[in-house]
């Protein structure tokens, strides 16, 4: 996967300056991989190490080693079209322009597209508090659309004006919730807009992912880590106004992902269970509890 990503780099109508590539822990082979490609490759590229393994150690790793004005975000298990730098830069010669992002085309297994999705809204923090993507699998015709002004964007296709924003938060709890979230709130907060092209498609072939059915094994990375994170960001950038409203809808609604006191009568009727449910719950609110005064506490800081 990371040979692909690389070497759809290096078909880029304009090279980049630089490319990072960032070996986690004891991950050896990542970067033997890297050290192989890197004499055949047209462009600069340097391989960083993170001691401390993870994606938001490993972004800042790589963020404090670059050395241009804008950043560029790929999954390593994404695929570059030859106007994907292109496109992203041309958006920053309007100054008021912070941070730039596109969809993806997520692949199966086989090679074949993932089902198409039409939904809406794209990138939008709703007043409640709610995060809504549909970032990937548009159809054909949305290529037409022009660039649209969102809330967040995804990592696996993200830009970053360099002054717009500081670092990746390192307060987030694994394994890649909400960081991007965080980074374009931080962006919106210096005053710069973020930008979604829908024309800048990378194209995703996810292999697998950290964590299987939630409920059937351990819940800690999508259940409660991801009702940490959403609390975090939500407390640490939310005006005043809308901080105890937000709060207050984690609490009681929630999602069927990461349940609040209403969303578990909805989970229990989908998957049965109710006292696993109730369990999921209780943990889920000491979670959402717990990131919301650690969001506090950086809003604080600030």
């Amino acid at each position: 996967m990371l040979t692909r990503c690389l070497q759809s780099l290096a078909h880029l109508s304009e090279p980049p300056d630089e490319v990072l590539v960032v070996w986690q822990g004891d991950d050896q082979p990542t970067r033997a991989c890297a050290e192989r490609l890197r004499p055949e490759l047209p462009y600069t590229l340097r391989i960083v190490h993170s001691r401390e393994a993870g994606i938001v150690p490993a972004e800042n790793a790589a963020l404090r080693e670059s050395r241009g004005e804008v950043v560029l975000m790929i999954d390593d298990d994404a695929q570059a079209p030859p106007d994907w730098l292109a496109r992203h830069l041309a958006h920053y010669d309007d100054p008021t322009v912070g941070a730039v992002g596109g969809p993806a085309q997520n692949h199966l297994r086989d090679g074949t597209l993932q089902p198409e999705r039409s939904a809406e809204p794209v990138g939008l923090i709703t007043p409640l508090g709610r995060v809504v993507g549909n970032m990937y699998n548009h159809p054909e015709a949305w290529r037409s659309r022009a660039p649209r002004e969102v809330d967040h964007l995804v990592g696996n296709n993200l830009s970053l004006r360099r002054v717009a924003f500081g670092s990746f938060e390192q307060g987030l709890r694994p394994y890649w919730q909400l960081f991007e979230l965080d980074a374009c709130l931080q962006v919106k907060a210096r005053g710069y807009r973020v930008l979604f092209d829908f024309a800048n498609v990378v194209q995703h072939f996810p292999a697998q992912t950290v964590y299987g059915d939630p409920r059937a094994g351990d819940p800690t990375l999508p259940i409660y880590n991801g009702s940490y994170n959403h609390a975090f960001v939500l407390s640490k950038h939310s005006a005043p106004a809308l901080r105890p409203v937000r709060l207050l809808y984690q609490l009681l609604v929630g999602s069927v992902a990461t349940p609040g006191l209403l969303a578990t009568a909805v989970a229990t009727r989908r998957h049965g269970h109710p006292l696993r449910e109730a369990r999921l719950l209780l943990h889920t609110t000491r979670h959402r509890v717990a990131g919301w005064r650690a969001g506090a506490r950086q809003r604080g800081s600030r």
